[in-house]
């Protein structure tokens, strides 16, 4: 090659190179620049409205990120699907979202809509269950509030095998978690199976009530579970806390002596019929739950007890009281001898 070509190529050579530097620092800066619009906008809430409305928004299991991203924006939730998706890749998180029923508003910034989507920030519904609640009710008002299927809910809670297995963390001589989930105020997750919940309930009785249950106050004379029944049955009697621990007695007097317990409640949880009253013909049910027709205690309770009907049973008031009834004003009048309590009863106008 002539030397004025050979000078002319690498002349060219050269000119190529600085020309293809100058276009990759160029496309660098672009790309930078790109990178720092997206991350500030990232940053930035769709709308500075302070009147915009919250959002219920669903993210169903295996969702994949382009259509959870194309969703938050036709919800208007986030300004642009494009924005969010890169920046699920810039902090490597597109495969952590999580499913879920979240409370979004336009005034989260993109990353804060990541944030809530990667930490699982889901709605948590507020449920109270009051005390003395049956499975029944306990089922409804979860069943009303979305949160499960009434009688799965039923059918798992009525069999703790098919919930626990076999690590039930306490002795439960019946199939039945009647009387263990245990009365209080929870947060729920629409995503949470039934199982869940009754575990979570169940977990509540353990942390609040076995370490208070010390069965040495009653010279170990019933187990846990009776002491739960009987705390039930204590629970379905009263409504003012003074009168727990005198009700209890009166059961725990009826046991010493063998004496029927005679409970009008044990006869309601096994009537057909939704009525509050208890009749004469109701006390003629067969079943081992009647304590008009059966010794003893129930099978096992008849309701979700609280921890002061409990701790009622275990420290009883010291009486000798084998009878009450029902005064007017929501408490009791007890008696000793079934003549007293005839008396009451005439004198309450019953």
């Amino acid at each position: 090659m002539k030397p004025n070509l050979l000078a002319k190529a690498k002349r060219t050579s050269l000119f190529a190179v600085r020309f293809l530097l100058v276009f990759l620092v160029i496309a660098v800066v672009i790309v930078q620049i790109g990178l720092a619009v997206t991350v500030l906008l990232a940053h930035q809430p769709t709308s500075t409205c302070e009147n915009s409305l919250d959002q219920i928004v669903t993210i169903s299991p295996g969702m994949s990120a382009d259509a959870i991203s194309e969703m938050l924006h036709e919800l208007g939730v986030i300004r642009s699907a494009f924005v969010f998706n890169i920046m699920l890749r810039i902090t490597n998180t597109d495969s952590h979202l999580k499913a879920g029923e979240y409370l979004l508003n336009p005034t989260l910034s993109t990353m804060d809509v990541i944030k809530k989507l990667n930490e699982g920030d889901i709605v948590m519904y507020r449920i109270t269950i009051p005390e003395g609640y049956e499975l029944k009710q306990i089922a409804k008002e979860l069943a009303q509030a979305g949160l499960v299927d009434y009688d799965r809910f039923l059918l798992l809670a009525s069999n703790a095998e098919l919930v626990f297995g076999e690590n039930l963390p306490f002795d439960l001589p019946i199939d039945s978690l009647e009387g263990y989930l245990f009365p209080d105020t929870y947060y729920f997750a629409k995503e949470q199976s039934e199982e869940a919940i009754i575990r979570q309930m169940v977990a509540r009785f353990v942390e609040q009530v076995i370490p208070n249950v010390d069965l040495s106050l009653l010279d170990y004379r019933f187990t846990l579970h009776e002491v739960v029944t009987l705390a039930s049955i204590v629970e379905k009697e009263v409504i003012y806390d003074f009168e727990r621990p005198l009700v209890a007695a009166v059961y725990l007097n009826r046991l010493d002596i063998n004496m029927r317990l005679q409970a009008d409640p044990t006869v309601r949880y096994v009537m057909t019929e939704n009525r509050s009253r208890v009749l004469y013909r109701d006390l003629e049910i067969d079943s081992p739950y009647n304590t008009y027709r059966y010794g003893g205690l129930p099978p096992g309770p008849i309701a979700s007890p609280g921890l002061r009907s409990i701790l009622a049973v275990l420290n009883p008031a010291d009486v000798d009281y084998l009878f009450f009834v029902a005064k007017h004003d929501g408490t009791h009048q007890f008696s000793r001898t079934f003549e007293e309590h005839v008396a009451a009863r005439r004198a309450l106008g019953y």
